[in-house]
């Protein structure tokens, strides 16, 4: 199975809270999980400007692949999606903001109309002593190099 090509932004606000989405499988709606923006290349994109992209039409925050921090890490990862194995090679870019989300300024797609659930801050502490399903699973590491301001040389490759 060819890997299909994704970029994720790890998105945080003036308190250092990421902002992470709770999305469902649409065979299976108990399967749900909370994760960070971020979705397939088209054609020709660079990871950045995958990264960019993915935020404005999620979100409806826009900014230039080069505003983006990063990229921070690298994951491979395989999982079943509505019947469907995939295999996807994810590059993991951060931006910060103090602006609202206005989510009325989102662009989904149908299916992203039917799985995700819902868009919500979470604050370190409360990742650290949830029970839900959060990805990546590394990104408690990836908050902490954006509000340290250190990028690595060789993006991290991550689970």
């Amino acid at each position: 199975m060819k890997p299909r090509k994704a970029s994720r932004v790890v998105l945080l606000n003036e308190r250092d809270e990421v902002l992470l989405i709770r999305a469902r499988d649409l065979l299976t709606p108990t399967h749900q999980w909370w994760m960070t923006c971020g979705g397939g290349s088209e054609l020709g994109e660079s990871a950045a400007q995958t990264a960019a992209r993915e935020l404005a039409e999620e979100t409806g925050l826009e900014c230039e692949p080069g505003e983006l921090i990063g990229p921070l890490a690298t994951r491979d990862e395989v999982f079943e999606f509505t019947e469907k194995s995939l295999h996807q090679h994810e590059t993991y870019f951060a931006f910060r903001t103090n602006e609202d989300i206005e989510l009325e300024d989102a662009v989904w797609t149908d299916i992203e109309k039917r799985s995700l659930l819902e868009f919500r801050w979470w604050s370190r502490e409360e990742l650290m002593a949830t029970t839900e399903t959060i990805y990546p699973k590394d990104l408690l590491n990836l908050m902490d190099l954006v509000t340290a301001g250190s990028v690595p040389d060789v993006p991290l490759v991550i689970d």
